[in-house]
């Protein structure tokens, strides 16, 4: 992103490589969370628009575009579901506005949840919105180690594979919208 010697910006915006090439790491599923956050690290201040001989707004602009693109690169990375989703895209899978299917009977299971929260929310009952709190980050966890079986499985590039991803990923964001609806409990 910018020259070793000198530290002048590289004229090419981080869109002209995968993220993975952005921070030099091997593309797949499986990041280092450390390497990953040291990269991103060194990158930003490498970058930052406030080091010395950025004085023009062209530089600062550049430096700005690039800070942009390289925290884009890495809250992607980082977070196992979005990585996911990226290596899904990169390998031509389904988007979520091209498929909005999720596993079986799941959609009458999030009725049915959300109706229960509802109730438990309504009569101020902790007891229930705690269990109903660990069985959605039971599912939540378990759509997440499906997403990751996949990953690590026949690879991205089988069709099948990609639908029952784009699946999982689907419904990861369902259980997380659940979680975000789950009122924390007033403890008396």
């Amino acid at each position: 992103m910018c020259c070793a010697g000198c530290g002048a910006l590289n004229a090419l915006p981080p869109s002209m490589f995968t993220y993975f090439e952005l921070f030099g790491i091997e593309q797949t599923y499986d990041v280092d969370p450390d390497e990953l956050r040291r990269k991103y690290l060194d990158l930003s201040r490498s970058i930052h628009p406030d080091v010395a001989g950025r004085n023009s707004d062209q530089e600062r602009k550049q430096a700005l575009a690039l800070s942009s693109g390289l925290n884009r690169a890495y809250d992607t990375l980082r977070n196992p579901v979005s990585r996911a989703e990226y290596l899904l895209q990169f390998a031509g899978g389904p988007s979520p506005a091209d498929d909005k299917t999720v596993p079986g009977e799941m959609l009458a299971e999030v009725m049915m949840l959300r109706e229960e929260i509802d109730e438990a929310a309504r009569a101020s009952d902790a007891a229930a919105l705690k269990s109903i709190k660990a069985d959605v980050t039971s599912r939540h966890d378990e759509a997440l180690a499906r997403i990751t079986a996949i990953c690590h499985g026949a690879g991205l590039a089988d069709p099948a594979a990609q639908k029952e991803l784009r699946q999982q990923l689907n419904a990861i964001k369902y259980w997380n919208n659940l979680l975000d609806q789950i009122p924390t409990p007033v403890e008396t």
